[in-house]
């Protein structure tokens, strides 16, 4: 009787195992939706925007922080004003806001009672895309006729965003706000003005599976 408790025991323990992990591994993906608000001095207009994102979250350590890798893509009717410099030259650019963003965040979760607390810190690459229209693309240096080249006519401004922001849990449904800085002029200090480094505020909800 002893052994067959045990083996049952056993049993139970392993079936309990199998299902917390097939909810873990079912709890690797994230999508994410919301509303976003930009702020730089070379906005023409300045209107709230929406973005979607996909998000693969890492399983969760011993100190209950883990890492997601993914990307989001931004877009608002607000209108950039700007001089964009290429190759010693300036070029007028009046462009809708269109933005792609690829990066990491580290996670920390902090459990409330039957739901979850987590702490956002983000370190990505951020891409605003604008019109090339009139702007010279990028043409290889070495071209020895067998090429072909194709100019898309869109060109792109890169700068890092560090983000910290905070998400609530309830099963795998979340609410979250996250406050995120991009300093343009960084990477792109000749390409750009002075003081067009941005400062953004988004608020999203999320669903793993």
């Amino acid at each position: 009787m002893k052994v067959l408790a045990l083996c049952a025991l056993m049993v139970v323990n392993l079936h309990a195992q199998v299902l917390t992990e097939s909810t873990k591994k079912e709890r690797r993906s994230m999508v994410e939706a919301g509303s976003f608000l930009s702020f730089s001095s070379y906005k023409e207009s300045q209107m709230p925007g929406v973005y979607v994102g996909y998000w693969h979250r890492f399983p969760i350590d011993e100190n209950k922080a883990h890492l997601e890798f993914g990307l989001n893509f931004y877009h608002s009717t607000s209108i950039y004003d700007f001089d964009y410099g290429k190759n010693g030259e300036l070029y007028h650019v009046r462009s809708k806001e269109f933005l792609l963003n690829i990066g990491l965040r580290m996670v920390k979760e902090y459990p409330v009672r039957s739901n979850s607390l987590e702490w956002v810190s983000e370190l990505s690459m951020h891409n605003l895309f604008f019109s090339g229209n009139g702007i010279p693309g990028d043409k290889p240096e070495k071209d020895n006729g067998n090429t072909i080249y194709v100019d898309t006519n869109t060109r792109s401004i890169a700068s890092i965003r560090m983000g910290q922001g905070i998400r609530f849990w309830k099963n795998n449904f979340g609410l979250g706000i996250q406050g995120s800085y991009m300093p343009f002029r960084l990477l792109q200090k000749n390409a750009v003005p002075s003081g067009f480094n941005s400062f953004s505020i988004e608020t999203s909800i999320y669903f793993k599976f």
